[in-house]
């Protein structure tokens, strides 16, 4: 069983970004942090949510650079 609290990671670490970028649509930020994550992917559906958190993380940190 995959473990409930990555649900609370995952939704945090999107509302930070969609915050401070709230024009991006949902499906754009996701796939650009899954992109971000896992070059080349192909299809967003099957990443990892391990890995969508570290791809999520390096977005947040791309706008936090940007914004100071």
């Amino acid at each position: 069983m995959r473990d409930p609290a990555r649900i609370n990671e995952v939704l945090e670490l999107l509302r930070e970004i969609w915050t401070i970028e709230p024009d991006l649509r949902l499906g754009q930020l996701i796939y650009n942090a899954a992109r971000i994550s896992e070059p080349g992917l192909s299809d967003v559906a099957s990443i990892e949510d391990t890995s969508l958190c570290k791809g999520l993380a390096r977005y947040h940190e791309h706008f936090q650079v940007d914004k100071s």
